[in-house]
């Protein structure tokens, strides 16, 4: 991993706009972050077209077997579950760049430099915060928007495509946004433990391990049902979905009790948490 160095004049001091411009240079002269991004659009365009082409949304008669005619909730949950399934892939890798932006800077020594032009370190990382979530949930929208356009021939031609109305937008605006907030998780994992691989671990654990141990968990012990929807994982799938009874589908074919409002507030809850003992690390360390 390579990135740009900026030599900092002593005494010398950046507005933030000039923080959050060095760090967009930095951020955007790393090779992971093409490679991450190149990852994230493939798999979600290849996961959308998979479905879309291969898998049977129909609602089937409990009684015959045979297909029922499509509904506006049929379609909608086919549409959706068709584009935003590519998340499930896009977090992971996500949260990983998060990691990767802070602790390769720790690991060169380049994190002195851009502390010499924020003395207060805050700044910075709030600069290194606001490039982060812009660059992901741009490469979010993108990607749930060629991942609709991919998948919408098929599911026309099984009659499972739902219009592009609000409800539908505001989904995939959930997609995005989530995909802001893990990279931003990402991030302040890796001002925390400053290592590259103990980072990585950390948001693998969080996003995918510890949601697992749970649902193992949950078989013998009933609260535990109660807290997997305020996972991180399972709170980020409920933004993406479309409200609609009790109980939200989400893309991976889990249950949500969480509504995409409450959904992103407690995914914003576990966001802030990170960047939260982040900062704290920052400020209570030397580089």
């Amino acid at each position: 991993m390579t990135a740009t160095s900026v030599s900092i004049p002593r005494g010398a001091r950046l507005s933030f706009g000039g923080l959050v411009r060095s760090e967009w240079i930095k951020f955007t002269s790393l090779r992971s972050t093409y490679w991450s991004s190149g990852i994230i659009l493939l798999l979600w365009v290849l996961l959308a077209l998979l479905l879309s082409s291969v898998a049977n949304f129909s609602a089937i008669d409990p009684m015959t077997g045979e297909d029922l005619p499509a509904t506006d909730e049929t379609r909608q949950s086919a549409t959706m579950s068709a584009v935003t399934s590519g998340v499930m892939f896009g977090m992971l890798v996500a949260g990983i760049q998060g990691v990767l932006s802070i602790s390769g800077e720790y690991s060169t020594g380049m994190i002195r430099s851009s502390l010499a032009a924020a003395p207060g370190r805050l700044s910075m990382y709030a600069a290194k915060g606001v490039v982060t979530f812009v660059w992901m949930f741009l490469l979010g929208a993108v990607s749930v928007l060629a991942a609709y356009l991919v998948a919408m021939p098929f599911l026309s031609a099984d009659d499972m495509l739902a219009p592009l109305g609000a409800e539908e937008l505001l989904a995939m605006l959930g997609a995005a946004t989530f995909l802001g907030f893990v990279g931003l998780f990402g991030l302040g994992i890796g001002t925390l433990v400053r290592s590259g691989a103990g980072g990585i671990a950390i948001v693998v654990g969080v996003l995918m391990v510890l949601p697992m141990a749970l649902g193992i968990f949950s078989i013998w012990i009933e609260w535990i049902s109660d807290v997997i929807p305020y996972m991180f994982d399972s709170a980020g799938n409920a933004m993406m979905t479309i409200p609609g009874g009790e109980a939200t589908p989400t893309p991976t074919g889990m249950m949500s009790t969480l509504e995409p409002g409450m959904a992103t507030l407690v995914a914003l809850a576990w966001t802030a948490a990170s960047l939260l003992l982040g900062a704290l690390a920052l400020k209570g360390r030397d580089a």
